[in-house]
């Protein structure tokens, strides 16, 4: 009688996780971006880890059969889950939006919520008209071209204030070496490049 082939816990685990995405990608159905930012993570992970050779000997075969998409359509997924992260999905669950509509607005979504006209919008499903229309908003200013420069340069300090004050706050923390010389060739690397400004006259 032949022996059972014992799986290590590592094996045991990766198909556990495999079990779990399929069973995320199969109940909600990954179509046209509206997957949800742990999906896209998820089949990232399958493709990179090279989980998917659990069940099938080349992805597009494991795309077609138990993902039920394209290969094409499971890249641009993925694609889109490396270039922007969580957000673009965040977004894309409440408002139809391209890649490249929400490369542009990119700026103006932190952090779980999208920020316009002053007011900062949770990306939950109670929000979806409010999101809708700051995305629209935001487009539309786009499209009118780029803001007044005394406009920018108010933006800009607010930016560079922010920035100032959370290098301090960093400072401020009890920092092991290794943090502390990161911190400290981020400072140096930001002086260097104001000297530079400096340099060229905007001193």
């Amino acid at each position: 009688m032949d022996e059972p082939i014992l799986q290590s816990p590592a094996e045991n685990a990766q198909l556990v996780d495999l079990g779990v995405v399929l069973g995320q990608t199969q109940a909600f159905g990954l179509i046209a971006g509206r997957c949800s930012a742990a999906q896209a993570a998820a089949l990232q992970r399958l493709r990179q880890d090279k989980m998917y050779l659990r069940c099938a000997p080349h992805w597009d075969e494991f795309c077609r059969e138990y993902l039920h998409m394209s290969r094409a359509e499971t890249d641009r997924i993925i694609r889109l889950w490396e270039e922007f992260g969580a957000g673009y999905f965040e977004v894309a669950q409440l408002t139809r939006i391209s890649a490249q509509t929400y490369r542009a607005i990119a700026p103006s979504v932190k952090e779980g919520a999208i920020h316009f006209n002053g007011e900062t919008i949770e990306l939950n499903a109670e929000n979806s008209r409010k999101v809708a229309a700051a995305v629209a908003g935001l487009r539309h200013g786009l499209a009118k071209g780029p803001k007044p420069i005394s406009e920018r340069l108010a933006e800009l300090d607010k930016r560079c204030q922010a920035f100032i004050a959370e290098i301090s706050e960093i400072a401020s923390a009890e920092l092991g070496s290794e943090h502390r010389v990161l911190l400290g060739s981020l400072v140096s690397r930001t002086r260097s490049a104001l000297d530079r400004l400096a340099g060229a006259g905007l001193d």
